[in-house]
């Protein structure tokens, strides 16, 4: 099934309302074929008979379809609105539902900027079609159909000539709709790649002026922003081409009716009336074609986007929840991961292994081991830190846990079962997680504090701020906990933002904790008293941390060393110390700094 045709399904809901919409439709075709044959009673009843009363009727009644026809025509203007965005409506509704049921591992394959191109534009485009191009293609079809009708009935010889004049326009709009429409799909890629290529520029510009890249940006967007504009003129001179085509053929198709029709008129075979019927038929019926290129280009558009969308819908999570997901009663917390691997698939090659940091580090070809036999085991309340050079795999271990990704290889469990058995939903709400790239959303502090906990009390709220060590520095805000978070938390310097996303994780009150790079822009101070209140607020609870400071991690029950994918030693700080040649370079290269 085409694109088209699924996003057409969408109709279903408002089914009455399409009726009343092609009813609608129908009307004003009938009322319009009715004055031709009311403009033939005049001349041939009325004028060349000399009956006044027959012009009178032939007028009321034309002026009657008039009226019926513009007041049914306002109808199905407001019949079409209230489909056409209703079926965006709930395209997009569909779309950001489906969206927020990938993985991580879908995301990485898609670009964010084709997404956001396939949920606001190839879906207004559809919209559109929707809207205008299906209402217009069922007038001219009906206008066509209706007018040759009349033609034939009027007289059959010269409806054949017009037969022969809409087969060959036919294999002509074939044509175009063949060679258009895989264009049209050319232009929504363009658009999609233009788009990502802004959203990526706008998300890194302070990348981009630290290292006084905005020229070779500039050029990247002409490269790319010439490649549209090139693809739609590709198109435009398709457009071009079609229209006087078809006028072509038209006007030889009416030329030749016009004077056969004069040569019956002359002979006695065909009436004045006759005559101008049939021409106003023709006018009614070749109207509509040379509305055609508008129509194929409208209908082309909306089947590449259709398909675009349908492309997002069909995609199927990743991580899909298990037919009778375990009851889980009273998660404690305990996790072991048993002979686990994983490597990264999809079309983006990832920076620096991390699911959570792509573009640090460095790069490894896609399908390459991330991770490599990792066996571990932490018990409940248990504090275990994750050490070893950007790329070793840290982020990626813990990004299991909450199945974020699926292992490729082995068994990650929580609490004696393999997440893979349990719901998404009720495993994510047992582990919080401060992700090593913070994120808050446009709003109040407190909103992004109990982004995860909508319904917690301030008490709640204030209590989880200060044990992030949060709370004086909202204090000093204008508006404390009520004042406002731009985008991407851009009036927040790097630590304060870190510090907003512990307090929100800490006020899920999880069984398991995973902090992932989450102090690196807090100083030591800060860190020490955070370390101090999480080891009193998070007592009994197992607490992952992934970190770059040997201060972070000296007092965990268990450290990780991780080199390459594997664990390339494990123990306390103080055994560490002593027996891993890695460990100690990280140790010492941090004293002497310090």
């Amino acid at each position: 099934m085409s694109g088209l045709a699924r996003v057409i399904r969408y109709l279903r809901p408002y089914a009455w309302m399409t009726v009343l919409g092609i009813v609608t439709t129908i009307l004003p075709v009938l009322m319009e074929l009715v004055t031709p044959r009311m403009v033939q009673f005049i001349i041939d009843q009325g004028i060349r008979a000399g009956d006044m009363a027959a012009v009178w009727q032939g007028s009321g009644i034309m002026m009657l379809a008039a009226i019926l026809g513009a007041a049914t025509t306002i109808g199905q203007g407001i019949a079409r609105a209230q489909i056409s965005q209703g079926i965006a409506f709930d395209l997009r509704n569909d779309l950001f539902r489906h969206i927020q049921r990938f993985s991580f591992a879908n995301l990485d394959r898609m670009q964010t900027g084709q997404l956001m191109t396939r949920v606001s534009s190839d879906v207004d485009v559809a919209r559109m079609f929707l809207s205008a191009g299906m209402a217009l293609l069922l007038r001219t079809l009906l206008m066509v159909i209706g007018s040759l009708t009349m033609m034939l009935i009027i007289d059959w010889r010269l409806g054949l000539i017009m037969v022969a004049m809409l087969i060959v326009s036919g294999s002509v709009i074939f044509w175009f709709l063949r060679v258009v429409g895989p264009l049209f799909s050319i232009v929504q890629q363009k658009l999609g790649k233009l788009n990502t290529l802004v959203q990526e520029n706008l998300a890194g510009v302070h990348v981009v002026k630290a290292f006084v890249r905005e020229q070779y940006e500039i050029e990247n967007f002409d490269r790319d922003n010439v490649d549209y504009m090139e693809q739609n003129i590709k198109v435009g001179r398709y457009l071009a081409l079609v229209m006087p085509v078809l006028l072509v053929l038209t006007n030889l198709g009416a030329t030749l009716a016009i004077w056969r029709g004069g040569i019956d008129v002359i002979g006695g075979r065909l009436t004045i009336g006759e005559l101008v019927a049939f021409s106003n038929y023709m006018l009614i019926g070749m109207s509509p074609l040379l509305l055609l290129s508008n129509i194929l280009s409208m209908i082309s558009r909306a089947e590449a986007s259709s398909k675009r969308v349908v492309e997002v819908l069909d995609t199927v999570p990743a991580i899909q929840a298990p037919p009778t997901p375990a009851v889980i009663t009273e998660p404690a917390g305990n996790i072991s991961f048993e002979n686990v691997s994983f490597h990264y698939s999809g079309s983006r090659i990832r920076r620096g292994l991390d699911a959570a940091a792509a573009g640090n580090g460095h790069a490894r070809p896609v399908g390459e081991e991330v991770l490599d036999g990792i066996s571990l085991h932490a018990a409940s309340g248990q504090k275990i830190a994750l050490m070893g050079a950007t790329g070793s795999g840290k982020s990626t271990l813990v990004n299991l846990i909450p199945r974020f990704y699926d292992a490729e290889g082995g068994v990650v469990k929580v609490d004696g079962v393999d997440v893979r058995s349990w719901e998404p939903i009720q495993l994510r709400k047992e582990i919080g997680v401060v992700l090593q790239q913070t994120t808050l959303f446009a709003g109040t502090v407190r909103e992004n504090i109990a982004y995860g906990r909508p319904n917690a009390s301030m008490k709640e709220v204030v209590s989880a701020a200060e044990a992030a060590q949060a709370h004086d520095f909202i204090m000093q805000m204008p508006d404390q906990y009520e004042s406002i978070v731009e985008a991407r938390g851009a009036n927040l310097s790097g630590g304060q933002k870190q510090r907003i996303a512990i307090a929100r994780a800490l006020l899920t009150n999880p069984s398991v904790l995973i902090l992932d790079d989450s102090t690196s822009s807090v100083d030591l101070d800060t860190e020490l008293r955070l370390q101090e209140a999480l080891a009193e607020k998070m007592e009994g609870t197992t607490t992952f941390i992934v970190a770059q400071r040997i201060s972070s991690v000296v007092d965990a029950d268990l450290i990780l060393v991780l080199d390459d994918g594997k664990i390339a030693a494990q123990g306390t700080h103080e055994e560490l110390l002593a027996g891993s040649e890695i460990y100690q370079e990280i140790y010492y290269s941090q004293f002497e700094e310090a």
